[in-house]
């Protein structure tokens, strides 16, 4: 069994979205890394920081210990930034952590755009041409270790969640 899931892609990729319906579904613990950043991120995003941003990235390091220390399995977390998400291995051991990564990518900078202006989007993320700049260099990058991309432009955020299951489903086989 995979003791975490790592949800990532740009902003208005889906990725709060695909987890909250898993959560619902699988009630897995989720924890939305968007949260440990809000307790000095500004609704605008304009006041971040990369000591902050570090900081919490550490501080989330240290609650994955924790809960894998515990014997929880599946545990869900979303919202790492593209950089980070490439930066776990240095901090997850591979003998001690089973994790996967499934990074959701937006193959039409339309979609994207119209993704993160939607008026309903629970995040106060609204530049689009960061977005877009984001999502193209995922898209570009080599695979991280443990890596599966999904382009997720087509698909509705219940197609998406089904198909992260079975992304999951087939790398556990792996195990």
């Amino acid at each position: 069994m995979v003791d975490i899931i790592f949800i990532g892609g740009s902003p208005g990729s889906g990725k709060t979205s695909v987890c909250n319906l898993i959560n619902q579904d699988k009630s897995w613990v989720l924890i939305d890394f968007g949260w440990l950043r809000e307790f000095h991120l500004n609704r605008e995003w304009s006041n971040t920081s990369d000591e902050e941003e570090h900081m919490s990235f550490e501080n989330l390091i240290f609650i994955l210990k924790n809960y894998h220390r515990y014997g929880y399995k599946n545990v869900l977390v979303n919202d790492l930034s593209d950089e980070r998400l490439s930066q776990l291995s240095n901090y997850l051991s591979s003998d001690e952590f089973k994790y996967l990564i499934i990074t959701l990518t937006v193959g039409n900078d339309d979609i994207l755009k119209q993704r993160v202006l939607e008026p309903t989007r629970d995040s106060g993320f609204r530049n689009f041409e960061r977005a877009i700049e984001v999502n193209r260099n995922i898209r570009q990058r080599e695979l991280v270790r443990n890596e599966v991309q999904l382009d997720n432009t087509r698909m509705t955020v219940k197609e998406t969640a089904e198909k992260v299951l079975e992304i999951l489903e087939e790398f556990q086989k792996k195990l």
